[in-house]
């Protein structure tokens, strides 16, 4: 917030009729060098705690994330089970894929409903395309 009224403000930091203008007075502590030292100590306390957060710290990583409450399998199948009662406008149900004998697809499900915008993503060869080339019919289902 400072810094912001010294940036509104420096015709009259500059110029306040006390005393002539220098070039010594632009490094002085009172007129540039306290709100320049003051932004210097903030970026870097700024940047100490962006460091923290993104490291991934303990307290983060507790709060966000929950223990043990479902595994991930009760959770697909759940996902899959809703997608299978639900009244979607597009509904893939079980899909699955091989080339060659490599499994590329492995029982997916999911819905898209009525206004809303999808995006499918994951690394490269997770199968996204595959997906999309079968709902759209232009490869076969195994």
């Amino acid at each position: 917030m400072r810094s912001a009224f010294v940036a509104a403000n420096l015709y009259s930091i500059l110029c306040d009729g006390t005393e002539p203008l220098d070039k010594v007075f632009l490094g002085s502590i009172n007129r540039f060098g306290g709100p320049i030292l003051y932004l210097f100590i903030q970026m870097f306390i700024y940047f100490a705690i962006l460091i923290w957060a993104d490291s991934g710290s303990r307290h983060l990583r507790e709060t966000t994330h929950g223990h043990g409450k479902t595994s991930s399998k009760e959770d697909v199948a759940a996902a899959a089970q809703a997608v299978a009662s639900s009244d979607d406008v597009l509904r893939v149900l079980n899909i699955s894929k091989s080339y060659n004998g490599k499994q590329v697809l492995d029982d997916v499900s999911m819905g898209v409903s009525t206004d809303t915008v999808f995006a499918l993503l994951g690394p490269n060869g997770a199968g996204k395309t595959t997906t999309f080339n079968i709902i759209r019919t232009h490869i076969s289902l195994t």
